[in-house]
């Protein structure tokens, strides 16, 4: 039996010293080896009083911009403190020639960075609050519009705590919140864009529920999936394959959808752990990377969608594997790194708090 732990090595790891959830890299030349790694950590004071204990609960947060190169290796470039950070997405495409970084935190805040020329800083550009409610809300993902159509005002979607979704717009470095619905009756864990058509909307929720929306026709959603077996994690719409979205949920299944028929699934199958991202692979969109929790990082060849299979497994994340995404850089680039293979992942896990830089080998990257 082939061992597909041999498939990804390590090259870098690094101690990010608060607990990590999120890993993603820049899509943009010249900075495809420019990346950020997110912190969340909940941290409890304890007051003793006579007559009772008040603990007082703060979400701390960072992003910590990184990039990779030959000569230098992993570089540590520079560390913003924030809120605990949930989710956080590069703009797919660039907004006015800059590359635009957006971030969700456990303060209801969606705030957007620009990354300097050099791809060693990022500027705060503009921040929304997108809840008035004294009560506390985590927004806990986003995407944006621009998976296929360049907009240099492009909208974000994202989800919260609450079961909320939001929808914003980007025009300069003003955000707006342009609309809010309630979807879900618990925690609205992901929302995301249909790429081919942004008008439509898909959201997951720990209500087990997969809702799709159509913004022309109002906030209730023109279809409900039940399909899933527990807390839907991940939603991604693939840029390559018009009607094609993967699905990840707390039940250990990835499955692969058909926008024309949302009754039930393509295809699924059965990961080693609960799924928490999913992203398809930025060339040919065959693969799936799979940050599985406590079971790992997998690598899933979807090219034949009937016949999914896992080709690559990474269990150097001893912890709950949280985040997980592909280096954009061609081949040319990989290869001034050690070992077999032709594209590089990030990887993050939380209470271990631990940054990992591989290569992988099996999928053609040109």
């Amino acid at each position: 039996m082939e061992n597909l732990s041999e498939n990804i090595q390590t090259l870098f790891s690094y101690d990010t010293e608060l607990s990590a959830d999120s890993v993603e890299w820049c899509p943009h030349e010249p900075h495809q080896n420019v990346f950020v790694c997110a912190n969340y950590q909940l941290e409890e004071k304890r007051d003793d009083h006579l007559e009772s204990t008040v603990v007082h609960r703060t979400r701390k947060g960072r992003v910590l911009l990184f990039s990779i190169t030959a000569d230098n290796g992993l570089k540590l470039h520079e560390t913003v403190n924030c809120p605990a950070v949930l989710d956080q997405k590069w703009c797919h495409e660039r907004v006015n020639d800059s590359s635009h970084l957006g971030v969700v935190n456990a303060n209801k805040e969606v705030t957007i960075f620009k990354l300097n020329v050099e791809g060693t800083s990022l500027e705060t550009a503009t921040t929304c609050n997108v809840d008035s409610d004294e009560s506390e809300t985590l927004v806990l993902s986003l995407d944006w519009s621009t998976g296929i159509y360049q907009s240099n005002e492009p909208e974000i979607i994202c989800s919260d705590s609450k079961g909320n979704i939001h929808l914003l717009h980007l025009c300069g470095d003003s955000l707006q919140l342009i609309d809010t619905w309630n979807a879900h009756k618990f925690e609205a864990w992901i929302a995301a864009f249909y790429y081919w058509n942004t008008n439509i909307i898909f959201s997951g929720g720990d209500d087990s529920m997969f809702l799709k929306f159509d913004k022309r026709v109002g906030n209730q959603p023109v279809s409900r999936n039940r399909s899933h077996g527990a807390g839907v994690t991940s939603i991604h719409s693939n840029k390559s394959k018009e009607f094609i979205v993967a699905t990840g949920s707390y039940d250990e299944y990835v499955r692969i959808w058909d926008t024309r028929n949302m009754k039930s699934e393509m295809s699924s199958i059965k990961m080693p752990g609960t799924l928490w991202r999913l992203k398809w692979d930025p060339f040919l969109q065959t693969h799936l990377l799979a940050a599985c929790m406590l079971g790992g990082v997998h690598i899933l060849n979807v090219q034949d969608i009937e016949r999914m299979k896992i080709v690559g497994s990474y269990y150097e994340h001893k912890n709950i594997a949280y985040g997980a995404d592909w280096c954009y850089s061609n081949k040319e680039f990989c290869d001034n790194f050690d070992g077999p293979g032709s594209s590089i992942l990030g990887t993050c896990s939380f209470y271990d708090h631990l940054l990992c830089i591989s290569k992988f080998d099996g999928i053609d990257v040109k």
